[in-house]
């Protein structure tokens, strides 16, 4: 039974519950919050103050009284049409796992400065890298920002939180001997996924980009290689089951063509025996998942008795070998599909230390 103009039930376990108007969700919806009391005056009296504090909440802050976690998926199902699949999973995990359990439970006019300081303090106190922190701190920037744009608040909080300095960690490059004993290995196996590794050391291509590589984007004649697709799989979280998508590159300048070289040449025309097959690397005429191509990698480097090495190093092996062969900045940017030359100049500084010892050995030589 309700209790007329009151929003205030008698429920079958004998409690009596009551309602009450606390603001709107971020789709419009009414929100509601609920109170319990086994008399129904109980009830009244807690539902008074109640009432009259969301009121006048809801006059003084509007519809900025929407919850960070309700704000944010409003936002995040908005922008999904513009996003790749990876991205959105990828922005739904940070979301879920690390911006709302500091903020999620917060009004947005509640989301201020101090909120999110203490949100980056619990994220440094769980041991989380800085890089990874300032990724969180992006994500809630655009969130905070497109809340502008909607009316929903007037400035954007992070502006006035300082992020902890990001230490950048350099990938090591493999030495020359030890890119020697690993080629050493996979030309003397017989598993077609094993070349995956040299292509990586030749090429400069992501695995994901190397899982999805068709044969139709392998020009052997005029020796070139079209990087036009990635194969990854996408983890959505929330219960549902991760799935394997072929898509795009990481990014525009990531399409990209990459001559080959005569060991590439020739490693891609020996591969190229089941003329049926739409992928170079395939398992039952699928393309090989990432996970299985790493594996393969890490049967390769047993055999060849390295450790401490992951497959994204053969990437910066191909760049720095590049550099150390030709020192040709430019070029080597592009192969890789980096956006700047700068960001590859800061990448792989090392392997320009060449040049750097030729011009102490000048300086001394000419100031005696």
């Amino acid at each position: 039974m309700c209790r007329r103009g009151e929003n205030i039930y008698h429920r079958k376990d004998e409690r009596w519950e009551g309602r009450y108007h606390k603001g709107r969700k971020a789709n419009g919806r009414l929100l509601y919050g609920y109170v319990y009391g086994k008399t129904l005056e109980e009830v009244q009296e807690k539902l008074r103050p109640l009432k009259k504090s969301a009121e006048l909440t809801l006059n003084l802050y509007g519809k900025s009284v929407v919850t960070f976690n309700e704000w944010s998926i409003q936002w995040l199902n908005e922008l999904q049409a513009t996003l790749k699949p990876a991205t959105y999973a990828s922005y739904l995990h940070k979301l879920k796992k690390y911006l709302w359990k500091p903020l999620g439970e917060l009004p947005m006019y509640q989301l201020d400065a101090k909120a999110i300081r203490s949100a980056v303090d619990s994220w440094k106190l769980e041991g989380l890298a800085c890089s990874s922190i300032k990724v969180f701190f992006r994500l809630l920037t655009q969130a905070m920002a497109h809340a502008i744009k909607q009316g929903m608040i007037e400035k954007n909080p992070c502006e006035s939180v300082d992020l902890p300095k990001v230490i950048k960690e350099r990938v090591r490059a493999l030495s020359l001997s030890e890119q020697r004993k690993l080629e050493k290995v996979v030309d003397a196996d017989s598993d077609h996924r094993s070349k995956t590794v040299s292509l990586a050391l030749r090429t400069g291509m992501r695995i994901g980009e190397i899982a999805a590589l068709k044969w139709d984007a392998v020009d052997l004649e005029r020796r070139l290689i079209y990087v036009n697709q990635t194969y990854q799989r996408i983890c959505y979280g929330n219960g549902k089951k991760s799935e394997l998508q072929l898509g795009p590159p990481k990014s525009q300048t990531s399409q990209r063509v990459i001559p080959m070289s005569e060991k590439v040449h020739s490693l891609l025309e020996n591969l190229k025996t089941n003329k049926a097959a739409d992928f170079v690397f395939t398992t039952k005429g699928k393309p090989c998942e990432p996970r299985l191509l790493t594996k393969h990698f890490h049967r390769i480097l047993k055999k060849a008795k390295l450790t401490g090495i992951h497959f994204h190093q053969l990437r910066h092996t191909f760049a720095t070998r590049c550099l150390e062969a030709e020192e040709k900045i430019f070029p080597v940017s592009r192969l890789l599909g980096h956006y700047s030359v700068q960001l590859t100049s800061d990448i792989y500084y090392d392997s320009q230390l060449g040049e750097r010892i030729d011009v102490v050995t000048s300086m001394d030589k000419l100031v005696g």
